[in-house]
């Protein structure tokens, strides 16, 4: 593979993207894709309008979405914004932490079969709105008596901007105020029992996909309030690949569609443009699937990833939901793409390492152990 082609990179991404359930955000919902992007560079609101508004209550599963822009938003303060595109993947309507995993673990696959050395993931978390707002008092009453009571070397337009604004220490690259950060209190420690729940759940199935990570404290200041923020940190560095991360933007979305709950996870890869074109961002193809993969419940579908990735290896395209909790639903979607063959993963079949196998045709099926799964579909005949 061509490391260096910014339009390679997103093909690949796409590629890969496509192949945990993601879809092309302009094939979302085309009508309210082009109400609120048009022919502007996709911005992270314009996506998450786009997303939230595909989401009805009457539909329950949520909405996978991938895009690729020239002009970032929300990019990281270090990155040269003139040299630096930007591709994304957003789940809209999952509130549980499958939402975050989902979207880590298909990062990982981008950035690892690309060729880029993941050292770790950084992990930290505000919380909901209630834990955000205990933190934020402790927080700023620390920076308070620290920047008022001691000698510091802070520039003054830096210590008003501080007090006003205390989380605009967590983006100051000031000696002064990093190493403050390593003192002050932990946002973890003002967690609400659900916010605390939800972390610790993240982080249990985090180990479970094998993707190292690191609590790290002194994560956080982006100014959307994200309930979970997150960063991939590289152990080499990338002549394209610069930078990763993401995070939960519960309610930062809520505010933007003007409802009282929303659900959305979203992350960025961003990566040197040079050399992409405009259609460089807009393509939009993706296999064809051949299969449709059923998981029932949580451990079959953090098993399910892996069964992705074996599929994806040997060039076997897959439809499947994602936090669907009964089977009806997914048959129906099955039916609808017209596969031959829907390939079942519930917690027995997890647990067994197993997959059952079903015909759409006449429903006979067979079980099938995971490790010769690729093999044993490519003498079906599809």
């Amino acid at each position: 593979m061509e490391r260096t082609s910014a339009t390679k990179f997103i093909e690949h991404a796409s590629t890969i993207a496509s192949s945990y359930g993601f879809h092309p955000l302009r094939e979302i919902d085309p009508l309210i894709f082009r109400k609120e992007v048009g022919r502007a560079p996709v911005s992270f609101s314009a996506a998450a309008l786009v997303c939230a508004q595909h989401v009805t209550p009457r539909t329950s599963e949520p909405v996978l979405a991938w895009w690729a822009s020239p002009l970032p938003s929300h990019a990281p303060s270090n990155l040269p914004p003139r040299e630096a595109g930007e591709f994304c993947l957003q789940v809209v309507g999952s509130s549980e932490s499958l939402g975050e995993i989902l979207i880590l673990k298909t990062l990982a696959s981008i950035l690892s079969e690309w060729g880029s050395s993941i050292e770790r993931v950084r992990v930290n978390s505000f919380g909901d709105r209630d834990s955000r707002e205990r933190f934020t008092r402790e927080l700023s009453a620390f920076l308070r008596r620290r920047l008022s009571h001691e000698p510091t070397e802070l520039p003054e337009e830096e210590r008003a901007r501080v007090f006003a604004h205390p989380f605009s220490a967590y983006t100051s690259e000031t000696p002064v105020l990093r190493s403050l950060l390593a003192e002050a209190p932990r946002p973890i420690h003002y967690l609400s029992e659900k916010s605390r729940s939800h972390f610790k759940e993240f982080l249990e199935q985090l180990e479970h996909v094998g993707l190292p990570y690191e609590v790290d404290d002194t994560l956080g200041g982006d100014e959307r309030e994200p309930r979970v923020i997150f960063r991939i940190d590289f152990s080499e560095g990338d002549h394209l690949v610069l930078g990763s991360g993401g995070g939960r933007y519960d309610d930062f979305v809520a505010k933007l569609c003007g409802r009282r709950e929303g659900a959305n996870v979203h992350a960025s890869i961003f990566f040197r443009k040079k050399g992409a074109d405009r259609s460089s961002f807009t393509r939009t193809q993706a296999p064809e699937p051949k299969m449709y993969f059923v998981q029932l419940g949580v451990r079959a579908k953090l098993q399910g990833l892996q069964v992705v990735d074996l599929l994806r290896r040997a060039n076997i395209p897959v439809a499947q939901s994602f936090d669907t909790r009964s089977l009806s639903p997914q048959l129906a979607a099955a039916r609808t793409l017209q596969v031959p063959y829907v390939i079942i993963m519930g917690q027995r079949e997890a647990l067994d390492s197993t997959v059952i196998v079903r015909s759409m045709r006449n429903s006979s099926q067979e079980i099938v152990a995971v490790s010769i799964l690729p093999k044993y579909l490519k003498g079906l005949r599809v």
